[in-house]
């Protein structure tokens, strides 16, 4: 699925010859990666449960902070905002033990419960947000079972689903978006694992649309804001471009949750040298989002173009998506954070990169997202005169004159690639200049992070000099030693077992939590000595008593070590020097 790595040989700007690494391309085919999830039962649509919550319009409740979104993306503040939480009054608690599974059909917790013959407890509920474009559920206290999958619905036949484990963090969690004014959450946990299981239900999150001045259409009109050189993207075709058919099918419309507030930025798919695997890297700016936490909060959202040039925009609730991923590698200094999607849907584009600097008079083609939402283009020339801000120092920032085209905050992370060949390098950052906030300004310069200044970061995933192990983090399984050993654990109280929560410190360590992501149970370490004595250590501590059973796999060959604490026995340490033998 993927191309090979090719090496060229290319002239350096003090005409030294050096190796720059060039990654091709590759268009998917329309076939998802994964298969299909299994349709949600539309549960609490079914036997029509009463909402567990009502919200008044936002322009009634909250339009405040309606404003506020306005005011926000009008200064030019990063990222564009498109949303905020707000609480329920009544925040709604639901626990789960294996007594359900003899229930009949009936209530819990203000919800619909329903034991199907296929195993499992379902739980589904409703909360509306009157008015509202797009809402989202936020769960607290999460204690879900692996295996547990979420699906939300609206009102019409938009629905989207997720596993549990691949959008929990720190026992906290945002449901995927539905179109309003109405959310049907719905929840299958397995059997295993079903005592002890719980969530709260404490907060809805609204999105709005925006318009070409960054306001909330909802809201109150802004103070007029020039996007008139704004270009839609649905006008430019492989003649302007050879390689923008794909281009269009990688590029990413994103939006994240931090610290109650929504955001929107841009991102790409990026290609790797690896043909054996296909892995959904998705790369974006730094000042996008940085954190775990806003990682697992994640919606990429494809095909957001015009139908045709000058056409009607899509809806959201209508083009590909995905929720949830997993951070590995960010730089505040070079610009960039690179995540791995939760899955990839079919169809998409796969960006080759290069590692090569880009030199004076490199034309570059963007794709990102304006404020009106629809994928947008530019087009600019690199001038390496051009005067700089002192805060984006060349080489790490480069500095180009805008032709075509203009960049808004939300267009932060969208990638640019150069004209003689499609690749990636840079991304999208803002303008510099004496406006900066007078987007269609021409005196002001075009702001991309060069990405070759973050390839050594980007190296180990782009290029792996072999096959990359098949370790694949989630809250529940720790990835160690640059993704080769899986440590995962299992917890048994005597009454309440479950599996353990996973947090990575370093790529050598993590630590494991049971009950509460504040109460740490063990720490755990693999260790490479293969200079020492040809095996990987393994290394573990504990601050428990309970019945602990740690799971050590080696994914390069599947070899697996187990290790146990006795219930009530104050946990022993691990110092295993020769836990595995295969090396390097």
């Amino acid at each position: 699925m993927v191309r090979p790595l090719t090496l060229a040989l290319v002239l350096g700007l003090a005409a030294q010859v050096a190796m720059a690494v060039q990654i091709d391309s590759v268009l998917l085919p329309s076939a998802p990666v994964k298969a299909a999830e299994p349709r949600s039962l539309r549960l609490a649509e079914a036997v029509a449960v009463p909402p567990l919550a009502s919200l008044r319009a936002a322009s009634v409740g909250a339009a405040d902070q309606l404003d506020a979104i306005a005011a926000w993306n009008r200064s030019g503040s990063r990222p564009a905002k498109n949303g905020f939480a707000r609480p329920l009054a009544l925040p709604r608690t639901v626990r789960f033990t294996s007594d359900l599974l003899a229930r009949q059909p009936g209530r819990l917790a203000g919800g619909a419960l329903l034991v199907p013959p296929t195993g499992g407890v379902v739980w589904g509920t409703e909360v509306r947000v009157e008015g509202s474009y797009r809402v989202r559920l936020h769960l607290s206290n999460v204690n879900l079972p692996k295996g547990t999958r979420l699906w939300v619905y609206g009102e019409g036949t938009e629905e989207a689903s997720v596993a549990a484990e691949d959008v929990t963090f720190q026992d906290g969690l945002w449901t995927p978006s539905v179109g309003g004014p109405a959310l049907r959450l719905e929840v299958r946990l397995p059997e295993e694992g079903l005592d002890g299981s719980q969530f709260t239900i404490d907060q809805v999150l609204e999105t709005f649309e925006l318009d070409r001045e960054g306001a909330p259409r909802a809201g109150s009109a802004p103070e007029k804001v020039d996007s008139s050189c704004l270009r839609d993207a649905a006008c430019y075709n492989n003649s302007n471009l050879s390689t923008m058919d794909l281009f269009k099918k990688a590029v990413a419309y994103l939006e994240y949750v931090s610290n109650g507030q929504s955001f929107t930025c841009s991102g790409a798919l990026m290609n790797d040298t690896d043909d054996a695997t296909t892995i959904p890297y998705l790369l974006t700016a730094y000042s996008c989002f940085s954190t775990q936490a806003e990682a697992s909060s994640l919606q990429a959202f494809f095909d957001v173009i015009d139908a045709g040039c000058g056409g009607p925009a899509p809806s959201l609730a209508s083009v590909p998506k995905t929720t949830g991923s997993t951070l590995l590698a960010t730089s505040a200094t070079t610009e960039f954070t690179l995540v791995r999607l939760s899955s990839l849907p079919g169809g998409r584009g796969l960006l080759g990169s290069t590692s090569q600097a880009v030199t004076n008079g490199t034309v570059l083609h963007g794709l990102s997202f304006p404020l009106d939402l629809a994928m947008g283009y530019s087009k600019s020339t690199v001038s390496t005169s051009a005067a700089t801000c002192s805060s984006l120092p060349r080489p790490t920032f480069i500095y180009s004159a805008l032709s075509i085209g203009g960049q808004f905050t939300s267009s932060a992370g969208g990638p640019v690639v150069r004209e003689s060949d499609g690749r990636v390098v840079g991304l999208n950052w803002g303008v510099c200049g004496l406006n900066p906030t007078e987007h269609c300004d021409r005196s002001n310069s075009e702001i991309d992070s060069a990405l070759s200044e973050a390839w050594p970061a980007l190296a180990p995933f782009l290029t792996p000099a072999t096959t990359p192990f098949l370790c694949t983090p989630t809250t529940t399984a720790l990835c160690l030693n640059n993704g080769r050993f899986k440590v995962e654990a299992t917890f048994n109280t005597g009454t309440q077992s479950g599996q353990a929560q996973v947090v990575k410190l370093t790529d050598e360590t993590g630590y494991l939590w049971f009950f509460s992501a504040t109460n740490v149970e063990a720490v755990v370490k693999v260790l490479n000595a293969c200079t020492f004595n040809q095996r990987f250590w393994v290394f573990a501590g504990g601050l428990t008593n309970v019945q602990v059973t740690l799971t050590v796999t080696d994914s390069k060959n599947g070899t697996v070590k187990t290790y146990n604490n006795p219930q009530g026995a104050a946990f022993q340490p691990i110092l295993d020097t020769s836990a595995f033998a295969t090396c390097p």
